[in-house]
């Protein structure tokens, strides 16, 4: 490399450093933990449901946290998103501030975490068996009047800018999948395509299709699917991302933003009708895991062509199916790498024209 085309890459990356920049704005505070609660009281800052799956502390490491504060120990910062409203949904820090929230009985949500007991403290054996109401109301004071570092990621900030927030910082009990990451950041606009994706993943005929385990939909993995199905149906040559998680990403980013055809509802509960009597083996190979391929390539197959499958009897549909599964195009684009773009593309133009031929 020559020092004039190293001169242009060194500005080509300075440039894209500071438009990255520029598009995260920030803030931070000094806030006692009195006040943060009066903010959660009053619906100012929110612990989402996806987190509050996550809090997961142990009492002995409630009661250590709590030891802290009383000792003078510093604590880390805690991280929140602005939304459209002002309110500050959490970010990171979900179990320091919901071990003080439910040491004082007042996490929502969660109310059996509430009114814990102190296990003894590493360096105050005294703790155990104290409870918040118990403790000497002095003590109580100081852990309300103790300051926390909030830093604010401002509303004005690009929502990828958010999305990354969210990705790197969430350090809680258990990390958050991708698509609770997504409905963290994207509710904060619009609430109502996480509820078009929450509704069909209750539903039950698609519940019994997927068959997938209960940490899987504590997870968010049915509204994945759904999101993944609603972003390739009639778009698959449009991803215009590598991966099909960044694709979904800007699907969902630009639904919340732009608007979405809700009407697409219909159509998808008609094709999960369709595919119920089928049963959960239709979107699994010999492995009997579940593959997210088939899910793309029979959803679609069949929705773009939901009056003749309706029509026939379901053990014509099942034949389609196993004709797909066995299709060696098809195949040669499942398995290793199955989410890259251009095999997204090749298996799903392979299966638009099988499901298409009568």
């Amino acid at each position: 490399m020559t020092n004039d085309e190293l001169n242009k890459k060194q500005i080509a990356l300075e440039a894209e450093i500071k438009e990255a920049r520029n598009n995260l704005t920030t803030d931070r505070l000094d806030m006692s933990y009195g006040e943060i609660m009066s903010m959660y009281e009053r619906d100012e800052i929110i612990i989402s449901p996806e987190f509050q799956r996550l809090f997961r502390w142990t009492n002995y490491q409630k009661t250590r946290f709590i030891e802290s504060i009383l000792l003078g120990i510093p604590t880390p910062p805690i991280f929140v998103a602005e939304d459209n409203e002002g309110r500050w949904e959490l970010v990171d820090g979900l179990q320091r501030i919901s071990t003080i929230l439910s040491f004082f009985g007042e996490l929502k949500g969660n109310k059996d975490k509430n009114n814990w007991i102190f296990d003894e403290g590493d360096l105050i054996k005294s703790f155990e068996d104290f409870s918040y109401k118990e403790l000497p109301i002095k003590y109580q004071r100081n852990i309300r009047r103790t300051y926390c570092r909030v830093e604010i990621l401002k509303w004005d900030s690009k929502l990828d800018m958010r999305y990354e927030l969210f990705n790197r910082l969430n350090t809680g009990g258990a990390p958050l999948t991708e698509q609770e990451i997504r409905n963290c950041v994207f509710r904060g606009i619009s609430s109502q395509f996480n509820e078009y994706l929450d509704r069909v993943a209750k539903n039950e005929n698609f519940v019994n299709l997927m068959n997938v385990s209960e940490q899987k939909k504590s997870e968010g993995y049915l509204q994945e699917l759904v999101l993944r199905i609603s972003s390739l149906y009639n778009n698959w040559n449009n991803v215009s991302t590598k991966h099909m998680s960044k694709h979904m990403t800007k699907f969902m980013e630009n639904a919340v933003k732009n608007g979405f055809n809700y009407n697409f509802e219909n159509l998808l509960i008609r094709t999960i009708n369709v595919l119920a009597p089928l049963g959960s083996r239709i979107f699994r190979f010999s492995n009997n895991q579940l593959s997210t391929s088939l899910v793309d390539a029979i959803f679609t197959g069949v929705a773009m062509n939901i009056e003749h499958y309706e029509s026939i009897p379901p053990i014509k549909l099942t034949n389609k199916i196993d004709v797909l599964k066995i299709d060696e195009e098809f195949r040669k684009y499942t398995g290793s790498d199955s989410s890259s773009k251009s095999r997204v593309v090749k298996r799903m133009n392979r299966a638009k024209k099988l499901f298409a031929e009568y």
